[in-house]
């Protein structure tokens, strides 16, 4: 129960019904003081319109006989009345006139205005009467005397009781249907909120089959699809995990196979020298080969904590080309394969804010990638400035990556050679690491290919054309 209390489904649903219960209340209560007043309102014009009309009758004859008619007339209505004389002494009632209203003639005597409809009393809550005072008065201003009415106040006592029965029955109804609406409300949120808290503990152990509405078009829908793409995302991130510790595995398992048999051929006496020597060679190799894949592992995964560290610089735009230059010029230069540059760009004016040994990382490893896999003769550089960018271009001549392998080129130890050969080499995660190195830097890296070679593009944001000091 406890629990139930503390649902945001309940809470909503209280909140609901305590707001359309203040805001019932507050409107009833404003209803009922209106029509209430209203009504009071309309006795009081009513009252005053008896007297003026009776005014009106005496001023045409003002004689016992008229007066005693007027009389004689309210005796049989709610109302009572009585006549004065220009002194307010009374010249005659209606029937069954009480004491109180002789004693309120009196008071009010001395209460003006006196040349027109005089409201006297109109506290109805704590007056046993309202009453109005006319005078009676002819087209030439002859004053003859005074109207006084009265209207028993518990006539608006009983009217305000009436209303109070009829607000209270009305509230009563509404109690009921702000409650019910509340307890439908309550499990209409709650049950579709229950589905996606079942459907968010079970992410974690069966994110591929889980059961949402998401056929819904309000925001619980909306949620429900969220909960839903971030559940395809995490099966993703899931499976690319157990696939990159997989790769991982398997690309440690090779040179530490090699490690040991070489090491078990080097430490036999019986070797040969030559084949002891070759056996230590490939040991150092397939070690540089194990911590080339550990830094390179780690790199990635400080990328992915945010914890890679960038140690920023400002370089003129001539400056980095010519360093990329001859860092592409020596790697080449101990293959096969020509270099062909283009012109250093003669822009000393222009700065770029890198890490200047990461971003030489980036393209050692594409270099690295067409030295090892492209089969190339020849492998160009091209540099421009275009849009406050520094676009930079390697493009080989060697076979092409294959159209569905170009989407993954970028994947952590993903290769093209599916046999993963000696021959081939590399850690396979290079390109990632270049690949997030370049975001980093808010760039992008982009790669092309067909049959006639491939093309790696870095593009990096230039900083404020002014003079370096």
């Amino acid at each position: 129960m406890k629990r139930g209390r503390n649902s945001l489904p309940f809470r909503i649903s209280l909140v609901f019904l305590l707001s359309t219960l203040l805001i019932e209340g507050v409107l009833f209560l404003l209803l009922y003081h209106t029509l209430l007043g209203e009504r009071v309102t309309e006795e009081i014009h009513r009252l005053e319109s008896r007297a003026e009309s009776h005014a009106t009758v005496l001023a045409m004859n003002f004689s016992e006989e008229t007066i005693g008619h007027v009389a004689t007339m309210e005796s049989e209505t709610d109302t009572k009345v009585a006549i004065t004389d220009p002194a307010h002494d009374l010249l005659q009632t209606s029937r069954s006139f009480p004491q109180v209203l002789v004693d309120t003639v009196e008071t009010k005597r001395r209460t003006g205005p006196f040349d027109d409809t005089t409201i006297l009393e109109d506290d109805w809550e704590n007056e046993p009467y309202l009453s109005v005072r006319t005078p009676i008065t002819d087209d030439f201003d002859t004053r003859y005397g005074y109207v006084y009415m009265f209207l028993p106040t518990e006539i608006i006592h009983g009217i305000s009781h009436r209303l109070q029965l009829r607000f209270l029955y009305i509230t009563a109804i509404a109690l009921v249907t702000t409650v019910l609406t509340f307890i439908l409300l309550s499990r209409l949120i709650s049950k579709p909120i229950q589905s996606l808290k079942q459907a968010t503990e079970n992410v974690l152990t069966n994110p591929e089959n889980l059961q949402l509405p998401t056929n819904r078009v309000d925001e619980i829908g909306e949620l429900a699809r969220s909960i839903e793409a971030m559940s395809v995302e995490l099966a993703r991130l899931r499976r690319e995990r157990h696939q990159f510790l997989s790769d991982l595995s398997h690309e440690i398992k090779t040179p530490l196979t090699y490690l040991r048999g070489y090491a078990e051929i080097a430490s036999k006496e019986s070797t040969p020298e030559p084949l002891r020597n070759q056996s230590i060679q490939t040991i150092l190799d397939e070690s540089r080969s194990l911590t080339e894949l550990v830094e390179n592992a780690f790199q990635l995964a400080q990328l992915d904590e945010n914890t890679f560290l960038l140690h920023r610089e400002e370089v003129t735009v001539t400056t980095f080309c010519a360093d990329l230059r001859r860092m592409l010029d020596t790697m080449f230069r101990m293959t096969t394969i020509r270099f062909v540059p283009s012109p250093i760009i003669e822009q000393a004016d222009i700065a770029l804010t890198l890490d200047r040994h990461r971003m030489l990382q980036v393209f050692r490893s594409i270099a690295h990638n067409a030295i090892q896999h492209s089969e190339a003769t020849h492998v160009s550089l091209h540099s421009t400035t275009s849009d406050a960018y520094l676009v930079l271009t390697i493009t080989d001549d060697g076979k092409g990556i294959p159209k569905e392998d170009l989407p993954h080129i970028f994947d952590r130890l993903y290769r093209v050679e599916k046999s993963r050969s000696r021959q081939t080499g590399g850690s396979g995660l290079g390109l990632a690491i270049a690949k997030q190195i370049v975001t980093r830097h808010g760039g992008t890296l982009t790669v092309s290919s067909d049959t006639t070679g491939t093309s790696f593009t870095v593009t990096l944001p230039l900083g404020k054309k002014t003079p370096l000091q």
